[in-house]
């Protein structure tokens, strides 16, 4: 951007962006959601992590039973790289995306402090909640990235961000439609819910 130049010796602050799905992917083509923030100084890493499609099957089979685990470790691995490589400040890098992405952002800030704020969009807090709530095209989908329902409940409540509110240290920012049938209101209301009155900023 010819209007921008950063500060001298100043490292740009690193935007994480995950796609949904989660076996979605990020493509690299013309993204205005991206350019807004490379256009402004920012840096952005758009995270193809393990589970995503296009990479072969056994990529993609790698998110199988690990989601919650193998995409958030993808994310930080992702941001401590370019951290150390002095591509990014260390001390402003932030993590955001919507639906499954949301949700590897919110298991982010419940289990790494390398993130010093999140966005999520439409994400998901609680796992079980929506294996209760999936829509007829989803069905069984997030068992097989999971566990089995209810055998694996205790795989669920570890992997939900929503139990382990008491690690986040981070301000978030949530978005939620009210209208959304693929990851329900319900979701981010009981973030909200959960957060009220605590000393993390959202």
């Amino acid at each position: 951007n010819p209007d921008s130049s950063p500060l001298p010796g100043e490292l740009p602050p690193l935007v994480v962006m995950i796609h949904g799905g989660p076996t979605a992917s990020a493509r690299a083509e013309l993204r205005l959601g991206v350019q807004f923030w490379t256009s402004r100084g920012f840096a952005v890493v758009d995270v193809n992590h393990r589970g995503s499609t296009g990479f072969g099957r056994r990529f993609r089979d790698e998110l199988a039973g690990n989601w919650g685990v193998v995409d958030v470790a993808d994310c930080v691995a992702a941001a401590r790289f370019l951290a150390d490589a002095g591509r990014a400040d260390p001390a402003r890098l932030v993590i955001r995306g919507g639906s499954a992405g949301g949700f590897t952002t919110l298991a982010a800030l419940t289990t790494s402090d390398v993130f010093g704020a999140g966005c999520s969009l439409y994400g998901i807090a609680d796992l079980a909640v929506l294996c209760s709530d999936d829509h007829k095209f989803e069905s069984r989908y997030t068992e097989s990235l999971v566990a089995p329902y209810p055998e694996g409940e205790a795989v669920y409540r570890e992997r939900s961000p929503i139990h382990h509110l008491d690690r986040l240290r981070s301000p978030i920012i949530m978005f939620q439609g009210t209208e959304d049938t693929v990851v329900p209101p319900n979701q981010t209301q009981m973030m909200v819910d959960a957060l009220s009155g605590t000393d993390v900023p959202f």
